[in-house]
């Protein structure tokens, strides 16, 4: 004896009540409970003691993974490059490039995390004596990140070389505890001088347990350096940090 069984066609129409977050908080906490929080964007569930998310859109997901912070100059917005003059006491010395941000040049697309662990993602203006230093607060040790520097160098002499760096400030209570340096060399002016050379130096670097977050306000730091063998302008157009979790 054989025994066929028939599906139906069936429709869902269960949905969740859609609420903003601070409803959300004022409900009894009821485990099992789904709702969606506008606010949001996400599908939370309740355990019995909180709400907790258990689903995103395609564009949380992103800004809780991934992002760049970029700082461009009025290059891009049909102004000039920001340049640095090295002068007899800056050859064979690592030196703070200068960079003046349009005003239109700043954009924050850092992950969620590190906005919410910063609201600034840098300090420093750029200007002599006050260079800018990337925060990296909100970080954890799975986090990878590759930084660019948009430039151009012209050097006043034959046979110069270009070497760039990102130098980082470890966070509190680390052992060593001073500063340490990724480092490229970036130019190798082969054509001779009063060229203006282009260059992307790009410099990758995963978050270890010295400059990851250690605590409010506690997280490493870096900032970009560059250093010539040969006297010559530096002309910065952008800094770019892009950061993967």
């Amino acid at each position: 004896m054989s025994t066929t069984t028939t599906t139906k066609n069936t429709q869902f129409t269960v949905r969740p009540d859609v609420l903003d977050t601070s409803t959300i908080n004022s409900l009894n906490l009821e485990q099992g409970a789904v709702v969606y929080d506008k606010d949001t964007k996400e599908l939370k569930t309740n355990d019995g003691s909180q709400w907790k998310a258990i689903g995103h859109d395609e564009e949380t997901l992103r800004a809780k993974f991934q992002g760049y912070y970029g700082m461009l100059s009025s290059f891009y917005f049909g102004g000039v490059a920001t340049e640095t003059e090295l002068v007899e006491a800056d050859v064979d010395t690592w030196v703070d490039v200068l960079i003046d941000t349009d005003t239109n040049g700043l954009f924050d697309n850092r992950p969620t995390s590190m906005i919410e662990a910063q609201s600034n993602g840098h300090t420093g203006d750029g200007s002599t004596g006050n260079p800018v230093i990337f925060n990296l607060e909100g970080l954890t040790q799975t986090t990878f990140a590759n930084f660019r520097a948009s430039m151009s160098f012209l050097p006043l002499e034959d046979e110069g070389q270009l070497e760039a760096r990102l130098l980082f400030n470890r966070h509190t209570g680390t052992s060593p505890s001073s500063d340490f340096s990724i480092e490229e060399v970036s130019l190798s002016m082969q054509n001779g001088a009063d060229i203006d050379y282009a260059t992307e130096p790009m410099l990758s670097f995963f978050i270890g347990d010295t400059i990851d977050t250690n605590g409010v306000n506690d997280a490493g730091k870096c900032r970009f350096q560059i250093k010539s063998n040969v006297l010559g302008t530096v002309k910065m157009k952008a800094l770019t940090w892009y950061i993967n979790k």
